[in-house]
């Protein structure tokens, strides 16, 4: 199936939230262009038309109540797995489900880290990592991304590195590429 990247979708006035919500302050958009959103979340293409197909097809019953993920949603996940991890042992108690990034991080977080702890991201912080951290009641250690002479952004591992040690962190998110600087 080829998918098409190239056609422009007007979403302003569409409650989206990089286009209508989000204002940035300070920034502008030079004379003969355009503010393009560069979020991995929030594409400005067409969702592929199977995606449109299944959500049509759920929405011919009336009824959207709660409802637990189906055998197949796990099996998906399972054979996955097998095939492009090699995971054999995998079965559908090990498996969880969120239904978004930031609730998987706030699920991981209650694993890896004690209520109000002290967790290390790097600055520029995605605002969905700052939400789940302050809604959920951890503390926010930054360590700042530094423009190298390249115009690179770049960890600074000495500035982690002391941090970790100074504020006993023993939970770190990592973003890649990193959200907002688009670093890998």
């Amino acid at each position: 199936m080829k998918y098409d990247f190239k056609t422009v979708i007007d979403r302003q006035g569409k409650d989206a939230l990089a286009l209508d919500v989000i204002q940035m302050e300070g920034a502008f958009v030079k004379e003969g262009f355009s503010k393009i959103p560069m979020w991995v979340a929030d594409m400005c293409f067409a969702t592929v038309p199977s995606v449109n197909k299944a959500i049509a097809k759920r929405m011919e019953h009336a009824i959207y109540g709660y409802y637990a993920p189906s055998e197949e949603y796990y099996s998906s996940i399972i054979d996955w797995q097998k095939k492009h991890n090699s995971v054999y042992d995998l079965r559908k108690e090990n498996l969880g489900y969120e239904n978004g990034v930031l609730g998987g991080v706030s699920s991981a977080l209650s694993v890896l880290s004690e209520p109000h702890g002290n967790i290390l991201v790097h600055s520029p912080t995605y605002c969905g990592f700052t939400s789940v951290l302050d809604n959920n009641g951890y503390n926010i250690i930054h360590s700042p991304l530094y423009l190298d002479e390249d115009g690179i952004y770049r960890m600074d591992f000495e500035d982690m590195d002391r941090k970790i040690k100074e504020n006993s962190i023993t939970t770190a998110i990592f973003c890649s590429p990193h959200n907002p600087s688009g670093r890998v």
